[in-house]
C-alpha cells in the first residue's frame, strides 16, 4: 500500500508538471548521471593534497617537500609529521623534522603511535591545535587504516583538511588517502582476477585508489585489476620522488622526476574480472590511460587532460 501511494503521488506531481517542467527535470537528471562523483566533496577553497610516490628528495633540493612546506604557510607553517605506518616511527620522524626544519620550519610534530590503544589515549585537539599541513610518511598502509580508522583523530584530521589544511603523503601515507586501498599483490607479468588484495583506505580522495613506487615497481599490471574491481574509480599511479597536487578545484599537477599514470575505467566496455579464476588472467578493454609528467594537467571532475 504504501508503495502504491508513492507510486501515485509521484504520478500525480508528473501529471501537474508542465512538458517544459518535465524537459528540464529530465535534463538535470540526465546532467546528474553523465557526470563523475565528486573526487572530495567539501574541499575548501585554499586546500590542497599533496600525493607522493615515495622515496621524495629529504636531503638535497627537497622539491616535494619544499612545496608541500610552502602550500601548508612558508616557515611559518606548523607540520604534523604521522609517522604511524612505520615501525621505526622515531627514527623516521627525525629523518622529516630535519628535512622540513632545514627548509625553514620550526614547528614540526610527530605522531608516533604504533597502536591503536597508544593513539585513543591522545588528546586530538591537543595534537592537531594550530597545524596547517599534516604529513603521512611512509610504511605498511594496513597500518595506518588499523591504527587510525574510525577513531577521534581521524575524524578531526579530516575536518581539518575540508577546513583547509594541507594534507601530503608519501608510499603509504599516500595509498591511504583513497577510499580503496591496495596492501598487497602477487607480481605478475599480466593482470590476474586475484593477485590484487584491498581494504578501505581513510576516503579522503573519494572514488579513486592511489598506487605508489609506480614505474619504479612495474605496477601497471596491479592498478589496471584494482580499477578492474573498481571500474567507478579512478586509478592514480604516482613514481618515486614525483607528486600529484590536488587542488580544490579538482586540478591534478605533476611535480618531480617523474610521471603520474592515470587508469580510467568508466569506459570500459567488457570486462571478465568476475568469471576468471583466481591467479588467472582476465581481458578488460575500453580502459583509458593517461602518462602526465611536470608539464601536463588533469582535471578530476572531467577526468580529461587539460
Amino acid at each position: 500500500m504504501a508503495f502504491k501511494t508513492k507510486t501515485e503521488t509521484f504520478r500525480n506531481m508528473i501529471e501537474n508538471q508542465s512538458f517544459s517542467e518535465l524537459k528540464g527535470i529530465s535534463q538535470g537528471i540526465q546532467r546528474t548521471i553523465d557526470s563523475p562523483p565528486e573526487w572530495l566533496p567539501c574541499l575548501h577553497d585554499g586546500g590542497h593534497l599533496v600525493v607522493v610516490g615515495g622515496a621524495e628528495d629529504r636531503i638535497r633540493k627537497k622539491d616535494i617537500l619544499r612545496r608541500f612546506t610552502e602550500l601548508s604557510g612558508g616557515i611559518g607553517s606548523r607540520i604534523l609529521v604521522v609517522a604511524i605506518a612505520s615501525e621505526t616511527p622515531e627514527v623516521i620522524f627525525d629523518v622529516y623534522k630535519r628535512a622540513f626544519s632545514h627548509l625553514g620550519v620550526t614547528d614540526v610534530r610527530g605522531l608516533l603511535c604504533t597502536t591503536r590503544d597508544e593513539l585513543q589515549q591522545l588528546d586530538p585537539f591537543e595534537m592537531l591545535d594550530g597545524v596547517t599541513g599534516i604529513y603521512f610518511s611512509g610504511g605498511d598502509q594496513l597500518r595506518i587504516s588499523s591504527i587510525l580508522g574510525g577513531t577521534r583523530f581521524q575524524n578531526l584530521m579530516e575536518h581539518m583538511i575540508r577546513s583547509g589544511v594541507t594534507f601530503g603523503g608519501t608510499s603509504a601515507g599516500a595509498s591511504a588517502m583513497s577510499d580503496a586501498m591496495i596492501i598487497g599483490w602477487d607480481p605478475s607479468e599480466q593482470p590476474l582476477a586475484g593477485n590484487v588484495r584491498m581494504c578501505s583506505g581513510l576516503g579522503v580522495l573519494r572514488h579513486m585508489v592511489i598506487d605508489q613506487h609506480f614505474t619504479e615497481r612495474n605496477r601497471l599490471n596491479r592498478l589496471i585489476t584494482a580499477v578492474a574491481h573498481h571500474p567507478g574509480y579512478l586509478g592514480v599511479g604516482v613514481d618515486e620522488d614525483t607528486a600529484a597536487i590536488i587542488s580544490a578545484d579538482g586540478s591534478l599537477n605533476v611535480l618531480g622526476a617523474g610521471t603520474v599514470t592515470i587508469v580510467d575505467g568508466t569506459g570500459i566496455k567488457d570486462c571478465n574480472i568476475a568469471a576468471a579464476a583466481p591467479h588467472h588472467p582476465f581481458s578488460v578493454t575500453g580502459l583509458k590511460v593517461h602518462v602526465l609528467s611536470i608539464e601536463n594537467q588533469f582535471n578530476l571532475n572531467n577526468r580529461e587532460v587539460m
